[in-house]
């Protein structure tokens, strides 16, 4: 079970390679309907939904481009699976990389149910020369 579960995630994150963003109607129907995701855990919102989190990624494409996801590593455990990876993006016209650790839940019918990113957001700052509190409009739109 475990190892399906796995599948899953890493079928939702190679859709990010390419150098184009993918087409969001087919990386969200790997969502459950009901699904909960944070752009990053705690200190953003949660997303609600499919329809939300298709318009959260339609929102993160408008200042990024070329995203590629590398994965460094990925376990499971019961319905978690968790990811280390590096997502690399062209950001208000700045090439960054960004460290991620991920938690997905995946529902016995293999839909992600929950997504929680966990970074450090001085990185990404850093990267792109802004401050704190233009990272955090960024990040919330």
């Amino acid at each position: 079970m475990g190892q399906s579960k796995k599948a899953v995630v890493e079928n939702f994150l190679s859709k990010f390679h390419g150098g184009s963003w993918p087409d969001f109607d087919q990386v969200v129907s790997l969502f459950s309907e009901e699904a909960v995701c944070y752009v990053v855990y705690p200190s953003t919102p949660p997303v609600h939904g499919r329809q939300a989190l298709k318009e959260e990624l339609q929102r993160q494409s408008k200042d990024s481009s070329n995203p590629r996801c590398e994965i460094k590593g990925i376990a499971c455990e019961g319905d978690r699976v968790y990811v280390e990876r590096v997502d690399y993006f062209v950001t208000l016209g700045k090439p960054i990389s960004v460290c991620f650790c991920s938690v997905f839940e995946v529902g016995d019918d293999h839909l992600i149910k929950a997504w929680r990113e966990y970074l450090d957001p001085a990185d990404p700052a850093r990267q792109l020369g802004i401050g704190g509190e233009d990272l955090e409009k960024l990040l919330q739109g």
